[in-house]
């Protein structure tokens, strides 16, 4: 047996170790781990009649439906019509699929919000959503047919966000909206640090020239000799000086003798001081994000940048606001920045969206005093456009680009119901108790599994507050005067009844639950207290689980006589950072082997 691990693991190390690997063991469960998610697209009667809309519906569900399990609804006079039926599916993800103005209009975006956060007893938000729309319903198709990782970042007005050494993006450059010279770069491999010069590329002062030559390009190429060079498409936009229902103003707090962006039926274009104005029509797919600009997420006319940002400048996901931004704004422009880049490559921006919305409404419950401002006013009036479950994602350039790191881990106890176990440790810095903590760095998470709320039994809270629903953890893990210093961690355990494990792989249809593979599955997790082993598929008769590490040596081996009697063991086993195999056994059916990274 041992000669067979040593050379399974030669065979893969000839192949791409990390293409078979489960990745970090930090989170155990990220927030992309319900690989058997439910999807619903939510639609108009009305819309649903048009071809072309149609298409748009019946292509989210067959795309998802692939995946997880997936789900067709339909109203007449009101999207709230949908909500008995939306609560009894209990959806992971909501697309509101909705035409311009007639339908996706401010209003209608309230609507959602607020009933994302009542398809069952809790406060919080059910399901992570988007507004699914476009000029014309061949945006929208394409939109959601799209995928994109996020590689390049131009940050138009404002400096790119960083905290040396933590690498934020993969590469980037940042024209601060408040000076016509000063830029900075990240280039690709130095480790976040930012260059500045004073003096833009090509010496071009009005940055609306720039910005519509790169959107208009299928690559760019900026280089500084002896710096670095930044190669490839523009892949993410993010505004920042003034906004408007159809404008972006570049240069802050007035234009100066720099131009604007544009948007007119359906169309973007560039405006600049001076010269003619330079229609943008993107060839590559990209990311609108208007992080704290006022009305740029306003959907209520068909000139609006929303319509035009997803027919010309070829987005396939925005955020925005829809009504002015002003004080109060933290939690849904710069608490989903931060949530989305501090923990690089971890959220998905409708996840950072999701999340930040429901830290809001935690604000709102315990009121901190540390942020003023209407803060419920923007989680209604915020928007993600967008499939909320598409393939798109930031680049994740490693676990040394994240602020602070979160481990998520349950195993199945011997009383019936599953142990949980969520454990907060600041890498970058010191965190104190204060503003920036309760919109950016308040742990929030959502869980692998649900759970059934009126059986939480908190064991261990080295914090305070933890409002722990069906699907969602808020903690207030710190207090007035603490501090969590610089490589420390704090734990929160609890123990609950699990009600749907969505966790597996899907193989269901749209509308029916995922069927199961018959051979033995086999899917770990690394924490605190050694390894979480979650078994199905596994029938009576005996069985084993064995870790073999990279030289082949079996590190920890556990047999079990009746094998259908095991769904969740804890294996209390300590190992190195390394490669490592978990190999399930079962006599008579098979087995599987599972392989994973603990760094």
């Amino acid at each position: 047996m041992k000669k067979r691990h040593a050379e399974l693991f030669r065979k893969i190390s000839a192949l791409s170790i990390f293409a078979l690997c489960l990745g970090p063991a930090t989170p155990a469960f990220p927030q992309s781990s319900l690989r058997n998610y439910f999807y619903a697209a939510v639609i108009s009667k009305t819309a649903y009649a048009d071809a072309g809309w149609k298409a748009v519906a019946d292509s989210l569900v067959a795309r998802h439906g692939r995946k997880g399990t997936a789900k067709l609804f339909t109203w007449a006079s009101s999207v709230d019509d949908v909500r008995t039926d939306l609560s009894s599916f209990r959806p992971d993800y909501i697309g509101f699929i909705a035409r311009p103005v007639d339908e996706c209009n401010s209003r209608f975006i309230a609507t959602v919000s607020r009933l994302s956060r009542t398809l069952d007893a809790d406060p919080y938000g059910d399901a992570v959503w988007g507004i699914i729309t476009g000029y014309e319903a061949a945006d929208a198709l394409r939109a959601i047919s799209e995928s994109l990782t996020v590689k390049t970042m131009l940050s138009a007005s404002g400096n790119l966000s960083y905290e040396p050494p933590l690498q934020r993006f993969y590469q980037g450059v940042g024209m601060t909206c408040d000076s016509y010279t000063k830029t900075d770069y990240l280039f690709p491999g130095t480790s976040g640090n930012i260059y500045t010069e004073e003096k833009r590329p090509e010496g071009e002062r009005d940055r609306i020239k720039l910005v519509a030559k790169w959107l208009n390009a299928e690559s760019i190429t900026l280089e500084v000799a002896g710096k670095g060079a930044i190669t490839g498409p523009v892949d993410c936009i993010m505004t920042g000086g003034h906004g408007n229902v159809n404008l972006w103003q570049c240069h802050y707090p007035d234009a100066g003798s720099e131009g604007y962006m544009r948007s007119s039926g359906g169309k973007l274009y560039g405006a600049p001081a001076s010269g003619g104005s330079i229609a943008i029509n993107a060839p590559t797919p990209k990311i609108l994000w208007c992080a704290s600009n006022c009305l740029m997420g306003n959907p209520d006319n068909s000139n609006n940048i929303v319509y035009a940002a997803f027919h010309t400048g070829h987005a396939v996901q925005m955020f925005g606001f829809v009504n002015s931004a002003s004080s109060g704004d933290e939690f849904m422009a710069w608490g989903v920045y931060d949530r989305v880049t501090k923990s690089a490559g971890t959220y998905t921006l409708a996840e950072g969206f999701f999340l930040s919305n429901n830290n809001a409404l935690f604000e709102q419950k315990y009121f901190t005093k540390q942020v003023s401002g209407p803060i419920g006013s923007y989680m209604d009036s915020t928007v993600f456009y967008g499939d909320p479950a598409g393939a798109v994602v930031f680049h994740d350039v490693g676990d040394t680009a994240r602020a602070y790191k979160t481990e998520l881990s349950w195993a199945e106890n011997n009383s019936g119901s599953a142990d949980f176990s969520f454990t907060f440790t600041m890498v970058a810095h010191d965190l104190e108790f204060g503003a920036g903590y309760c919109y950016q760095f308040r742990p929030i998470s959502r869980l692998p599994v649900r759970i059934d709320p009126g059986s939480i039994a908190v064991t261990k809270n080295e914090g305070h507050t933890a409002d722990i629903t069906d699907n969602l953890l808020i903690w207030e893990m710190l207090s007035s005067g603490e501090t969590l210093r610089k490589g420390a961690s704090k734990t929160l355990q609890w123990s609950a009844t699990v009600t749907d494990d969505r966790t597996g792989t899907a193989h269901g249809n749209a509308g029916k639950r995922p069927g199961r593979s018959s051979a033995p599955q086999l899917t770990m997790a690394f924490g605190a207290e050694g390894l979480a082993a979650r078994l199905t598929n596994l029938s009576s008769g005996a069985a084993a689980i064995r870790i073999v590490d990279q030289a082949g040596r079996e590190r920890y081996a556990q047999r079990f006589a009746d094998g259908s009697s095991k769904r969740y063991v804890r294996l209390p086993v300590r190992l190195a950072p390394g490669v490592y195999a978990a190999v399930l056994v079962q006599e008579g059916v098979g087995s599987t082997i599972q392989f994973a990274v603990l760094r």
